[in-house]
């Protein structure tokens, strides 16, 4: 009994601290669905797979083969972006520091632990290439 009250106290006391240093913005669907990357940007990376016979490494190697990659991440509004090569029929895309998040976190000086993030599985089925976006 003494050691669960001396853990929620320890808890609870970071907590407290941490409020300072972080946040939690709630945030509806539809919200995320709106500042969802387009599909396009996920039908190119496909493309890409089938015409270069190979995943992308990162956003230079993708925008770099060509005009029609380059234009999707145009306006993107994600700073930060990685791409996580398993093997020739799997990929994982991830990103995140969306512009809104770092505008935020300038003003109030503190990290969003709701950020607007996400990531896209990619894989091979029946022959095709799909995909599934989680946003976070």
């Amino acid at each position: 009994m003494k050691n669960l009250f001396l853990i929620t106290f320890i808890f609870s006391l970071l907590a407290v601290e941490s409020c300072s240093y972080v946040s939690y913005t709630p945030k509806s669907k539809a919200k995320r669905l709106q500042e969802q990357p387009s599909i396009l940007i996920f039908d190119r990376i496909v493309d890409f797979r089938i015409e270069q016979r190979g995943w992308p490494v990162s956003r230079q190697d993708f925008i770099s083969k060509g005009i029609k990659y380059y234009e999707v991440f145009d306006g993107f509004q994600y700073q930060t972006t990685s791409f996580n090569v398993i093997d020739s029929n799997t990929m994982d895309f991830y990103f995140r520091d969306h512009i809104k998040d770092i505008e935020k976190e300038k003003r109030t000086r503190r990290t969003d632990i709701n950020s607007y993030n996400g990531s896209v599985h990619f894989y091979k089925e029946n022959g095709k290439f799909l995909y599934r976006i989680k946003m976070r």
